[in-house]
C-alpha cells in the first residue's frame, strides 16, 4: 500500500491530487514546486544533491540551477522559512528535516486540484456558480463524501484567496507579505522602463524622498542618498550594488508610463544570495508626485516594519511640504548638490530658493541650502564672511520650522565649531542629531569631527569608525577615522586604514603624507603628495603640505617656489592665510607663521578649527606661547 499522504506541522499533502493543505485549507503551489516538496520529503533520510533533485524535477530538460534555487525559496515561504523545514547544505543540497507522518490510503478518488497553474495570471475570476457547481458534480463522482467536502473547503478556500488578490489588483496595487528581518538597506535610484516615464532627476528624487522618510525609523539602517547617487544605470546590478554598498538588503526599483498611469514596480533582493525577498507594485493616476511618494513610503514601510508604531507611521508618512512643484524643485536642488562639483552647488542653491519661493516652510529646502554653502566654503569658491551668514540663517529657519530635522541640527553644529568656535553649543547640536537619528551617518561624522579638534582623541575614532560603518562609500566618513587617528598620534594606523582605500579614493595620498609628516618621513609625505596632485590635481591644501614636506627635507627652493603660488592663490581670494602658515613653519620663520596664523584669526579660517590640534605641522610650536594664546582664543583645547 503506497503512501498517498503525508503531515508535517499544519500542513496535510495528497500526493496523488497534488493537493497541499494547511489548517485544511488549500495552498496554491506551482506544479515544480509541489514536486520539489515531495521529492525533499521522500528522500528525508538524507542530504539530496542539487544536480540528483534537478535531474528528478526535470528529466527530460536541462535547466539553471537558480530554477532550483526559485522553487526552494517559494517553498520555504509558503512553509514559513523561519519553522525550519528545509536544510541547506553549502555546496551540495537540501534536506527536508521536519517529522513527517505517512499515511497510506488505497482511495484513488479525484480530488479536485487546489494547484497553482504554472503560468497563471492574477486575478482569476470565477462566477458566483462556478464553485458550487463544481462541487456538485465532484460529489456526484466522489464516493467518499469526506474527501467531498474537504475538496469544496479546498475550493472555497482557493477562491477567497484568489478574490483577494483581485481586490487588491483593483485597487492599484500589489505586495508580497513582510519580509524577515533587515539590518541594513540601500534603496538605488529609480530606473524608468519607458522613455515617458520619468527622467534621471526623478529617478534619484523619488529614491532621495523615500530614504529620508525610512531614515526616520531605527529599526535598520539605511544608507544615505550619497552612497547610492552613482547606482543610477539602469543597467545596474543590484546584487553588486549591495556588496559595494556593505548592506544585506537593496530596494531595486523600476517606472513606466501606462496610458494616464504611473507604474511603480519594487524589489527587496536579499544580497547574500540573490533572493527576492518582498516584491510590490502599484499604479498612480496622474503626475501626483507627492501622491507617488506616499504610496512608496506606505508600501516599503509595511513590509519591512510589519507592525510599526504611531509614532513611526507618522515619521514615515510625513510630508514636508504639501506644494508638489515645490516638491519637484527641491528634488532638482537635491540632485545637483549630490554632483559635489562647484556649478553644480550653485544650480543647487538657485532650485532651493525657488523651492523655498513656492513654499516658505519647505524646512528640507532651508537644510538644503545650508548643505550648499557650507560645502561651497570647503571649495573655497567663496569667502566665509558671504557664505556662513546665509548657510546660518538657512539652518536656523530650518529649525524654527522643524525641530526634530538632524540635518539641520548638523547644519548648525558644523557653523557652531568650525566658524563659530562655540564648541559646547556645538555639540550639543551634533548630540541633538544623533538623539533624533542615531542611524545618520552624517551626524557620526560631523560629531566625529568635533570630538577630533577638541583631542576626545578615542571617542573621535569610535566615533568616526560608526560614521564610516554607515556609509562606507563616503570619502569624508573615510577622511574622519584617518584624521582622528592622527589626532592620536596613531600613525601606522592611519596610513594602513588610507591605504585600504586610496584605490576608491585617490585623496588618501594627503592623508597618508600627513601621517608621513607625523612620523617626520618627509621623503615618503612627498611622493604620497605628489601622487595625489598626478591623480587630482592640485588645490591648496595638498600644496602646502607639499612645501612644508620641501623645506623639512631641505628642499627649500621647491618650498619657495610652492610658498609663490600659495601667495598668488591668497591674493585672488582662493587660498586660506592658514596654508602660507605652513610653508613658512617648514621654513623655521617663526615670525611670518604667527604672522599669517593671526591673518587666520582674523578671517576666521575654519582650517585654525580643523588643523591646529591635529596637524603634526603644528607639534614642534606647542611650546610657544604664541601658539598656547592662539588655541585659547579659538577656544580649544591644549
Amino acid at each position: 500500500m503506497s503512501t498517498r499522504f503525508y503531515e508535517f506541522g499544519p500542513f496535510r499533502i495528497d500526493k496523488l491530487n497534488h493537493v497541499l493543505l494547511r489548517d485544511g485549507a488549500a495552498v496554491p503551489l506551482k506544479p515544480k514546486v509541489f514536486d520539489t516538496l515531495v521529492v525533499l520529503i521522500e528522500s528525508r533520510d538524507r542530504v539530496l544533491d542539487k544536480n540528483e533533485l534537478m535531474s528528478r524535477l526535470w528529466p527530460d530538460t536541462v535547466v539553471e540551477e537558480a530554477n532550483l534555487s526559485q522553487n526552494i525559496y517559494l517553498l520555504r515561504k509558503v512553509l514559513g522559512e523561519g519553522d525550519g523545514y528545509i536544510a541547506t547544505h553549502p555546496r551540495r543540497g537540501y534536506r527536508f528535516v521536519a517529522s513527517v507522518n505517512e499515511i497510506p490510503d488505497p482511495n484513488a478518488d479525484s480530488v479536485a486540484y487546489a494547484i497553482e497553474p504554472e503560468n497563471a495570471t492574477y486575478p482569476l475570476r470565477f462566477t458566483p456558480e462556478e464553485p458550487v457547481t463544481i462541487a456538485k458534480d465532484f460529489e456526484r463522482r466522489a464516493p467518499n463524501r469526506k474527501l467531498a467536502a474537504v475538496a469544496l473547503l479546498c475550493f472555497l478556500g482557493l477562491s477567497l484567496t484568489f478574490a483577494l488578490s483581485y481586490f487588491r489588483k483593483k485597487n492599484g496595487s500589489t505586495a508580497t507579505a513582510h519580509v524577515t528581518r533587515v539590518e541594513s538597506l540601500a534603496i538605488l535610484p529609480f530606473k524608468p522602463l519607458s522613455s515617458d516615464a520619468i527622467d534621471e532627476v526623478q529617478g534619484f528624487g523619488m529614491a532621495d524622498t523615500l530614504i529620508t522618510r525610512l531614515s526616520n525609523t531605527t529599526k535598520f539602517v539605511v544608507r544615505p542618498t550619497s552612497a547610492v547617487r552613482k547606482f543610477k544605470s539602469p543597467e545596474q546590478d543590484p546584487l553588486a550594488a549591495g556588496r559595494e554598498l556593505q548592506v544585506d538588503t537593496v530596494l531595486d526599483a523600476s517606472v513606466q508610463r501606462v496610458g494616464n498611469k504611473l507604474r511603480v514596480t519594487m524589489q527587496l533582493v536579499r544580497v547574500s544570495d540573490g533572493s527576492t525577498v518582498w516584491a510590490g507594485k502599484f499604479d498612480q493616476e496622474g503626475n501626483d508626485s507627492l501622491a507617488v511618494q506616499d504610496r512608496l513610503a506606505e508600501q516599503v514601510a509595511q513590509a519591512l516594519i510589519p507592525q510599526m508604531t504611531g509614532e513611526e507611521q507618522k515619521l514615515i508618512a510625513k510630508r514636508y511640504t504639501e506644494n508638489a512643484e515645490a516638491y519637484q524643485l527641491y528634488m532638482m536642488g537635491r540632485y545637483h548638490w549630490s554632483k559635489t562639483n562647484r556649478a553644480d552647488w550653485n544650480k543647487a542653491i538657485e532650485y532651493f530658493n525657488k523651492a523655498i519661493e513656492k513654499d516658505p516652510t519647505y524646512a528640507l529646502a532651508y537644510t538644503g541650502l545650508a548643505d550648499c554653502y557650507l560645502s561651497i566654503v570647503i571649495d573655497s569658491s567663496i569667502s566665509e564672511t558671504e557664505a556662513i551668514p546665509k548657510a546660518r540663517q538657512a539652518a536656523i529657519a530650518a529649525l524654527q520650522l522643524d525641530d526634530n530635522l538632524a540635518e539641520a541640527h548638523v547644519s548648525l553644529g558644523r557653523i557652531k565649531a568650525l566658524h563659530d568656535w562655540d564648541w559646547s553649543n556645538a555639540e550639543i547640536e551634533f548630540k541633538r542629531a544623533l538623539e533624533l537619528n542615531p542611524n545618520s551617518a552624517a551626524a557620526h561624522r560631523e560629531y566625529a569631527g568635533y570630538l577630533t579638534y577638541v583631542l576626545r582623541t578615542d571617542q573621535a575614532v569610535a566615533e568616526a569608525k560608526r560614521a564610516r560603518e554607515l556609509d562606507p562609500l563616503s570619502q569624508l566618513a573615510n577622511f574622519h577615522v584617518a584624521w582622528a587617528l592622527i589626532s592620536a598620534d596613531r600613525y601606522d594606523e592611519a596610513i594602513e586604514q588610507s591605504r585600504q582605500v586610496v584605490g576608491t579614493f585617490p585623496n588618501a595620498y594627503l592623508w597618508i603624507a600627513w601621517a608621513n609628516i607625523g612620523k617626520e618621513q618627509y621623503d615618503e609625505a612627498i611622493a604620497n603628495l605628489q601622487q595625489r596632485i598626478s591623480l587630482l590635481g592640485d588645490d591648496p591644501i595638498t600644496s602646502a603640505n607639499l612645501g612644508y614636506a620641501y623645506a623639512m627635507s631641505g628642499k627649500h627652493s621647491q618650498a619657495k617656489r610652492v610658498l609663490a603660488q600659495l601667495l598668488t592663490l591668497y591674493k585672488q581670494h582662493q587660498a586660506s592665510s592658514y596654508f602660507i602658515a605652513v610653508v613658512y613653519a617648514g621654513l623655521h620663520d617663526m615670525n611670518q607663521t604667527f604672522a599669517w596664523l593671526e591673518k587666520a584669526y582674523h578671517e576666521r579660517s575654519r582650517s585654525l578649527a580643523t588643523g591646529l590640534n591635529v596637524n603634526p605641522v603644528w607639534d614642534s610650536f606647542r611650546s610657544d606661547p604664541r601658539f598656547a594664546d592662539l588655541l585659547r582664543r579659538v577656544g580649544l583645547p591644549q
